[in-house]
């Protein structure tokens, strides 16, 4: 069990208003929000601080109206970007969730939106009000505005509008939009621990969390250095995640800290927890994981032994993005019974998706010798590498270099190659006639300027007619056409408040979840900055919420100044 009942009023180490559990962007938010509305905050971190945020792009999936949209010229609305964001958690009907998405917390997300990314800018992000035209999964740096997800696809009868939004950084943006947010907590004067695991939350005789106990590793440098070295290997090998908590048991010592207000768990997804992730998702189970060590399922649990329920854990996003380069875009996906089953151009979380409904798991990609070509020469031209080595060595091209070395694996050994599509469907074990007639209705529908079957953008429509022909594995579990992955899902909460609740609805007082611990409002679909918003928006609402209960039960406290 992760509880423990506090029968002692007396018998605390230390008493904070809120305590957050994991100091990554959700947490990051939490505790900004929870100080800002007088509280005095504790955040702990098992590692360092940053978690699976830091790592990230950096993509902020913001709209209605945002001062970025308004400079590329795009008029957005919370209403448009509702009405966007419902089609897209509508749009995967393979969903395993059995509640139905919350309007009230959808519409309180886009209606936020704007506001949240000035808030961030408050805090001293920088956003460029600069527009990237392209289809991409990452634009290029000095870009802040693009088509992050499935707009042009769903928008219905609004116009099409750009919401993704990236902070200016060189590389990965991640980093950039913890540090800040990191910055912003230490001026605060937030307390935050580093290298501390929460181990158990203590409930009082009603069940009400009022504190928790955790385990605080060793000031000792030998014992930092090996959690850090274990921490680091931790990424490719589960042994070193399992000794973690032999070292912090050995180095540790558990202290006691009440929450008069609550305690916020934002300690990430289960991505790294094999036996979780193969038992919530297993068609994604040759997916490479994206997150961290500290992305173990360890918050789920904690929120568990409270009498906390779980939702839509069976939910994750995978990227099978065909682009860049955008030459992929105009090929067909066909399953092993050779029949194309979904638009070409879907972001990469979608096209994954509709691949682990097909026969075997299984789909290729069909191109010709011209979209080959053309796919070749836009990654040199298009993905090129700066020419500073340090810039390489800290990693700020790494997306860069993974982006052109799997198109060239892609071009060259991940595929078969034939002259005419009937031996392409012999060398794939696809049914011959079924792939020739299915090129042969596509390219009828590309002569006439119109997917009737998916719909795809008559951007990407082109014929599939010069020889040779080529066809790319895109198995979700080949590594090479690698796809990485992240969990959705995780404890039920009240999406307003970010409150944990019980299986039968119930709030658990004293207890909120928020980011990737918790089933947000991306547990049903995703698209690039999906994550991190609901991070930001979450977070948020459990500072602010947590905070209040803890001035309410100690009005003498709230005498700071809430900050915009």
């Amino acid at each position: 069990m992760n509880t423990k009942q506090s029968n002692n009023a007396n018998n605390w180490d230390e008493e904070f208003d809120v305590v957050v559990v994991g100091f990554g962007g959700a947490g990051a938010c939490a505790a900004i929000e929870a100080s800002d509305n007088g509280a005095r905050v504790l955040a702990i971190d098992r590692f360092t601080g940053g978690g699976a945020t830091k790592m990230s792009g950096g993509v902020i999936y913001s709209g209605g109206g945002t001062k970025h949209q308004k400079a590329a010229g795009f008029n957005d609305s919370p209403e448009k970007m509702y009405r966007y964001m419902m089609r897209e958690m509508e749009s995967n009907p393979a969903s395993c969730c059995e509640d139905e998405i919350d309007p009230a917390a959808m519409k309180a997300f886009c209606g936020k939106s704007a506001g949240n990314i000035d808030w961030l800018e408050g805090l001293g992000l920088e956003i460029p009000a600069t527009y990237f035209p392209g289809k991409t999964n990452q634009p290029p740096g000095g870009f802040g505005l693009y088509y992050s997800g499935n707009e042009k696809q769903y928008a219905g009868k609004d116009p099409h509008v750009p919401r993704g939004h990236v902070p200016l950084g060189k590389g990965m943006s991640g980093g950039f939009l913890y540090s800040t947010l990191h910055k912003a907590a230490l001026d605060r004067g937030i307390t935050v621990r580093c290298r501390c695991r929460s181990e158990r939350l203590i409930t009082d005789g009603s069940g009400a969390v009022v504190g928790i106990e955790v385990r605080a590793l060793s000031a000792s440098p030998p014992a930092r250095a090996l959690h850090a070295l274990l921490f680091n290997l931790g990424f490719v090998s589960s042994k070193s995640r399992r000794l973690l908590a032999g070292v912090e048991k050995v180095f540790g010592k558990t202290v006691r800290i009440r929450a008069k207000g609550g305690v916020i768990i934002s300690s990430g997804g289960f991505v790294y927890n094999k036996k979780k992730f193969n038992e919530y998702a297993p068609a994604y189970s040759g997916c490479l994981p994206l997150g961290t060590a500290g992305d173990d399922g360890s918050g789920m649990e904690l929120g568990l032994s409270a009498g906390g329920a779980l939702c839509s854990v069976d939910v994750c996003a995978a990227s099978r993005f065909l682009y860049p380069p955008v030459a992929f875009v105009s090929g067909i996906l066909a399953n092993m019974e050779g029949k194309r089953f979904c638009d070409e151009s879907l972001y990469g979380a979608s096209i994954s998706r509709a691949v682990t409904l097909q026969p075997e798991r299984r789909a290729y990609l069909v191109i010709d010798s011209a979209m080959h070509r053309d796919g070749r020469l836009q990654t040199k031209r298009e993905e090129r590498l700066g020419s500073s080595l340090i810039s390489i060595l800290k990693g700020e091209q790494n997306h860069i270099i993974y982006r052109k070395l799997t198109t060239f694996v892609n071009l060259h050994l991940n595929r078969k190659k034939a002259s005419t599509i009937a031996g392409l469907a012999k060398k794939c074990g696809i049914p011959e006639e079924a792939l020739v007639r299915t090129v042969e209705s596509y390219n009828r529908q590309c002569a006439a300027g119109a997917d009737r079957e998916f719909a795809k953008p008559a951007d990407y429509l082109r014929k599939i007619g010069k020889p040779p022909f080529y066809a790319i594995d895109c198995r979700i579990e080949t590594m090479k056409f690698p796809s990485t992955c992240l969990t959705m899902g995780g404890l039920k909460v009240k999406g307003l408040t970010s409150q944990a609740v019980r299986a039968d609805g119930s709030v658990i007082p004293g207890l909120y979840a928020a980011g990737r611990s918790a089933a947000g409002i991306c547990s049903r679909s995703y698209v690039s900055g999906f994550s991190l918003a609901d991070c930001i928006f979450s977070g948020r609402n459990a500072g602010a919420h947590a905070a209040a209960k803890a001035i309410k039960k100690s009005p003498a406290t709230g005498t700071k100044k809430r900050r915009s």
